[in-house]
């Protein structure tokens, strides 16, 4: 042992090195994306004040939109999130439901409900698609159109969609999601103003713990269970610093499968959505930000943060486990797939900031910090670190975590101020000073049990459970 003493020092400090360069690059990352965020919202918020939605609304330069919601087995969610897509306040709107080989009742229900009949209409198969059974159409709501075929996946299903929509604008939003009444004239609105815009996001809020009827958020509250509330954290630092900070220099790479615009022409420009890949939300814009740019075709690709998306998140460890294995293993399938982009000048700052943040930084992140818990213990102990060092790097680790996630609730409270309760917003503080001390570390395990799965060849979403919609405090999912 004490022959391998000198090679173990070697080692330990070589990776204590690089963890440490990886620590310095994250924390660089996240003030440069920080000073972005606050740059855009100050411009955001000075539109906003000027914004009057009766007029979007009423204006013919605002487009028809497509609304595309594939469901497969989604029978307890359905109905409410059909009924609070026809709720929407926008002038014309198309709600295109595909049916994708649901085992379970989704078909019945909303045959049951909307009175669906089989209907002869053209379809024609811009992008090639697993089988359309059959297209229904409703008798007394004449939004709304069905498509039943067989089961290809969430990828397919949206292609199904795109092929059928008859609008030049489609919004892709998950069966389980409730949008606010007036979030796509909010999220449409960039495109109004600017012909470039090729696609926008929304945000996507967590509607555990809130109160739900009738397809509408009455109440926004915290769910109780602290594994949610950790959710809402994740989801508030991602969306407010991430994707509003990456939306300044164009280099937004993600459009949550859950609430997301596109151009219909663009989609169908780059061959619609990978049936092949789980990230396909993430997939899809890489693809565009390359296809457009190989082609030098101006565009944008840009996120708006008011509109508000609410979705419901897993509250077990199994299902959460499940869904950020998949997350992490769709961004190695992205990076993979796009790597000629990886620091190509070429594609500007997307090839050059952007891509390199999610292929260096976000893909190997767990496994440095998986590093990092070792070997800095092991190099304190061999006395390579100081005592001092130790502390001095633990407290840093936390104290930045921690900084980024009060940044959010804090951009969050004086921008739009969606939870009402002052206490509500103290829970929020008060967990995020916790957020790194368990939860955070599960959160890494299961990334890079996502890398090693992309690895070892493993496919598919994986199990889901719905619990549905309820006119009381959501409490499960």
């Amino acid at each position: 042992m004490l022959a391998n003493l000198p090679a173990i020092r070697i080692a330990s400090e070589i990776i204590g090195w690089v963890v440490v360069v990886y620590y310095l690059a994250v924390n660089s990352y996240f003030l440069f994306l920080l000073i972005c965020a606050w740059l855009d919202y100050r411009q955001y918020h000075r539109r906003l004040v000027a914004l009057n939605l009766d007029l979007l609304f009423r204006s013919p330069r605002t487009p028809p939109i497509s609304i595309l919601v594939p469901a497969y087995n989604e029978e307890k969610t359905i109905i409410e999130s059909v009924r609070s897509l026809l709720a929407l306040h926008y002038p014309r709107l198309e709600v295109v439901v595909v049916n994708d080989g649901s085992s379970d009742g989704t078909l019945e229900e909303l045959t049951r409900i909307f009175s669906l009949r089989r209907a002869d209409v053209v379809y024609r198969e811009h992008i090639p698609t697993q089988k359309v059974r059959d297209i229904y159409l409703s008798t007394t709501v004449p939004q709304i159109v069905v498509v039943d075929k067989e089961n290809g996946g969430k990828a397919d299903a949206l292609n199904v969609g795109v092929n059928l929509a008859r609008s030049p604008w489609v919004c892709s939003v998950d069966a389980d999601a409730v949008l606010e009444e007036e979030g796509l004239l909010r999220v449409i609105r960039p495109a109004i103003e600017d012909p470039q815009v090729v696609a926008a996001a929304g945000i996507i809020r967590i509607v555990n713990g809130c109160e739900v009827s009738a397809g509408k958020i009455l109440s926004v509250r915290l769910p109780r269970e602290p594994i949610l509330i950790f959710q809402v954290l994740e989801y508030l630092r991602g969306f407010f610093l991430g994707r509003l900070g990456w939306n300044l220099t164009n280099c937004l790479m993600v459009i949550s499968g859950a609430f997301g615009v596109f151009r219909k022409d663009a989609l169908l420009r780059v061959g619609g959505y990978k049936t092949t890949t789980v990230g396909e939300d993430m997939e899809i814009v890489v693809r565009l930000h390359r296809k457009l740019r190989d082609l030098r075709i101006p565009y944008r690709i840009v996120f708006v943060p008011d509109p508000v998306c609410w979705t419901e998140a897993p509250v077990r460890l199994a299902a959460l486990s499940r869904q950020r294995q998949r997350w992490q293993r769709g961004l190695c399938e992205v990076v993979a797939a796009s790597r000629v982009m990886l620091f190509n000048p070429s594609y500007g700052a997307i090839g050059c900031l952007a891509f390199p943040y999610h292929a260096i930084l976000e893909l190997f992140g767990p496994l440095l910090e998986v590093l990092g818990w070792v070997v800095v213990p092991v190099a304190w102990a061999l006395g390579i670190l100081s005592t001092l060092f130790l502390l001095w790097y633990l407290l840093l680790s936390l104290a930045l975590g921690t900084l980024q996630t009060m940044l959010a609730i804090f951009l969050e409270e004086i921008a739009y101020r969606r939870y009402g309760s002052s206490r509500d917003v103290m829970r929020l503080f008060f967990y995020s000073l916790f957020e790194h001390l368990g939860y955070h570390q599960m959160t890494v395990i299961w990334r890079l049990q996502g890398t090693w799965q992309y690895l070892w060849g493993s496919s598919g979403w994986g199990q889901q459970t719905r619990v549905g919609f309820r006119t009381r405090r959501k409490t499960t999912a």
